[in-house]
């Protein structure tokens, strides 16, 4: 479906800039201009007083409540207690006042307004000139900034200059009284201090802690005082400040979190200081993320000459994916909004191990472990959900933060497996790329013998027992539900169990004590392995091998037509303007479903049999998720399809830069934003990593001039340039490990290896 872009941002390709203004983009810039750190993370809101429309969103990784008004159902396996990642404490708030009167920036009048995030610093910079009574100017400059080597460090740097003299007086808050979505609070106070030391210590119901401190530095001698309220604690400077001399504040913020409660306050307190103590200064931490950063470029940068649009996007994708996730912590993950807003409650969904996971396999694979380690660290509550389910093994949610089903609709919780399965494909994955047989051993192959064990008990014999299949279930494309059949949900439960029996079988050949030990912890029977080989070996596929389509799923050819192109484009998104049976009733497809298996096991299917599957599936999608367009791409641009794989491309690495969804004022697409890399690595890269050896085949379109990027394989770091007639693979040594080049298997060598387009 067509999609119109919303550019209001100067072209740069190293940054963001907002030049003038946008009064009708405030909270789209909120998204855009966000700062985290995977530890925390702020949206690029004013710290002044302000009466735009706003979400004041400072978010914390892993911190989290309940919903306060549960729902008890009355069918079990029907969620009733939904968990969210909570607002916290605003630690960048600001209130000044100058003679007298408080600066509100949508009550006065303003010039040379501008706002830049740096993509080489993380630094975020905001000013303007204030223009109040009787010609009285006021520059002012607001820099932030959070590490990316000490996560829990925050910083603000003010500076305020004028044309006259002028009397000032700012206030500094910590402040835990931020609303959830502008409407609820959640936060209890627990201790707190104005004087030195400056903190609040606020607790969640969940019990779940976070010690906000801060310092706060001047150039100038000022008359301090503090304050104390509710949930915040205040520090003010007053002084007066002579005509064209600036004074400069800096704020230094430490923020503790615990997870899970388990130290005195007095502990957590003293933890905190020392951490305070020890923190650098704003120009320190500055060059520390500059040194940061530029590693991170060099290591992960993909280049694009020709296009400068394109550039600014996939480098702005890049730089959020970083901040948002780096696998410092095996206990967290990737929300769908990662840490710029509240949308979809900081959940993560199954995006992480088919769209996000392969970002980090193939550039930081200690990353992509932790991000399976926060599957193996909630594998007890996958366990109870099965119960919950009335199955066997575990059944990982669609949504959750802490490992707990938060979905509410049943249509979705109930009946989605893409969560479990997405999970066998990512071991397998990191299995076959990086060989780490110490995973397999210790934390993944239970995983996989739980899920088998779900996919098992959810799934069913037919009553002459010549097929397996799943019944009642909804695939990837979320237009259909309670079908049987659905043949993505097939072919990877399918998979599924051949992937458990083989590394079974690898274990028990090359590691009979833990093959043992495995058997004899999870009670696993040979009679159990022969059920699902049996399962496996007889897994239902609607394949026609007369058509070479897949039927999506049990009677979807029964479906009345819907052509999409005649909807009108007021409808979208369609789940607000139609109603849910309205949306069911038809074969309109509202995210790749077929194809998206094709994808993930591209090395099964010719290009015939991929060519015909697109031909009939393209026309029905109406891509209203966000992460629909770019496996489209990536497979238009296997079939030679280039100017339709450019099309859907084209919006891909500036979903969000230019709002074509319309509702990045929510919080960022991340899961899309790890999408836009794999249509270019996947897509123009020509890269294939679901089987051995892994294939590279790339192209480039006619807008572009060259382009590069990087991936690493068997631990060697390829860079891979392309321009208009030829691609080399840069390698730092000899790779022991072939890759089909073009269809051939090549073994690289240390130095360039160039290949033809």
């Amino acid at each position: 479906m067509p999609k119109i872009k919303n550019q209001y941002l100067k072209v740069d390709p190293w940054k963001i800039e907002e030049v003038g203004y946008k009064k009708e983009e405030s909270m789209v810039s909120e998204s855009l201009f966000s700062l985290a750190n995977e530890y925390m993370g702020i949206r690029g809101f004013f710290e002044e007083d302000s009466d735009e429309k706003s979400l004041l969103g400072v978010y914390f990784n892993g911190l989290y409540t309940y919903s306060p008004k549960q729902i008890e159902s009355a069918y079990k396996g029907i969620t009733d207690k939904v968990h969210f990642m909570v607002n916290s404490v605003n630690w960048v708030r600001v209130q000044i006042e100058i003679n007298n009167q408080i600066i509100n920036f949508s009550e006065i009048n303003h010039k040379n307004f501008s706002r830049s995030l740096d993509f080489k610093s993380g630094e975020l910079l905001r000013s303007y000139t204030a223009i109040l009574n009787d010609g009285l100017e006021v520059e002012f400059s607001f820099k932030r900034l959070l590490s990316m080597n000490t996560p829990e460090y925050g910083y603000q740097y003010l500076t305020i200059k004028a044309n006259k003299d002028i009397d000032l007086a700012v206030k500094f808050s910590l402040d835990f009284n931020t609303l959830h979505w502008g409407k609820y609070h959640f936060w209890e106070e627990k201790q707190k201090s104005a004087t030195s030391p400056t903190y609040v210590l606020g607790e969640l119901p969940t019990k779940q802690r976070l010690l906000a401190l801060m310092h706060i530095e001047t150039n100038k001698d000022c008359e301090i005082s503090y304050e104390e309220s509710d949930l915040a604690v205040e520090r003010k400077y007053k002084l007066r400040l002579k005509k064209a001399e600036s004074i400069n504040f800096e704020r230094k913020f430490t923020g503790l979190k615990e997870k899970q409660a388990s130290e005195k306050s007095h502990d957590l307190l003293e933890k905190g200081l020392k951490l305070l103590s020890n923190q650098p200064s704003y120009q320190e931490a500055y060059a520390m993320n500059i040194k940061y950063y530029q590693e991170f470029w060099n290591n992960f940068d993909i280049s694009i000459k020709g296009n400068e649009e394109h550039q600014q996007g996939i480098r702005f994708c890049l730089f959020q994916l970083q901040q948002t996730f780096h696998g410092v912590d095996e206990t967290n993950n990737i929300g769908a909004k990662g840490l710029t807003g509240e949308a979809y409650s900081g959940h993560t969904f199954w995006d992480t191990e088919t769209f996000c996971f392969p970002f980090y396999l193939l550039n930081l694979s200690s990353a992509a472990k932790n991000l399976l380690m926060y599957r193996y660290h909630t594998l007890p509550q996958a366990k109870e959900r099965a119960k919950e389910l009335d199955c066997l093994g575990a059944c990982y949610p669609i949504a959750t933060l802490n490992g707990e089903e938060s979905c509410d609709l049943w249509q979705h919780a109930s009946l989605q497996l893409q969560p479990s399965t997405a999970i066998v494909y990512a071991i397998r994955h990191y299995m076959m790329i990086t060989n780490d047989d110490d995973f397999l051993n210790d934390y993944g192959m239970e995983m996989l013998i739980e899920i088998s064990r779900y996919l098992y008990s959810r799934g069913d014999f037919n009553q002459t027992r010549t097929h397996f299949g799943f019944y009642g279930v909804m695939g990837p494309d979320e237009f259909q539900m309670m079908v049987n059949h659905n043949t993505y949900t097939n072919y990877l439960g399918k998979e599924s169990f051949k992937f458990t029996l083989e590394m079974l079988a690898y274990i028990k050949e090359n590691y009979a004590d833990k093959y043992c030990q495995i058997l004899s912890k999870l009670n696993l029977t040979e009679e159990e392995i022969n059920i699902w080989q049996e399962a496996e070996a007889k897994m239902f596929l609607l394949y026609d091998e007369k058509t070479q389509l897949y039927e999506q799923h049990l009677g979807y050819y029964e479906l009345p037509h819907l052509d999409i192109n005649s909807i009108p484009a007021t409808d979208f998104p369609l789940y607000h303007n139609w109603t849910y049976d309205r949306i069911y009733r038809n074969d309109m497809i509202k995210q790749p479903d077929v194809l998206m298996f094709m994808f993930l096991f591209n090395s099964d299917f010719s290009n015939e049999v991929l060519q015909k599957n697109y031909d009939f599936y393209e026309p029905r999608c109406i891509h209203e998720s966000s992460l629909s367009p770019s496996i489209h791409s990536i497979l238009a641009l296997q079939l030679d399809k280039n100017e339709e794989g450019y099309k859907f491309f084209e919006f891909a690495t500036r979903l969000d830069l230019d709002n074509y969804n319309r509702n990045t004022l929510e919080g960022l697409h991340l899961t899309s934003i790890y999408a836009a890399w794999m249509n270019i690595v996947y897509g123009y890269g020509g890269l294939r990593t679901d089987a051995l050896p892994i294939r590279l085949n790339p192209t480039i379109p006619e807008a572009w001039d060259a382009y590069s990027f990087h991936f690493t394989y068997k631990s060697i770091k390829i860079k891979v340039e392309v321009d208009k007639k030829s691609f080399t693979l840069i390698l730092a040594e000899d790779l022991a490990e072939p890759i089909e080049i073009k269809t051939k298997p090549v073994y690289l060598k240390k130095g360039k290896n160039t290949f033809a387009i």
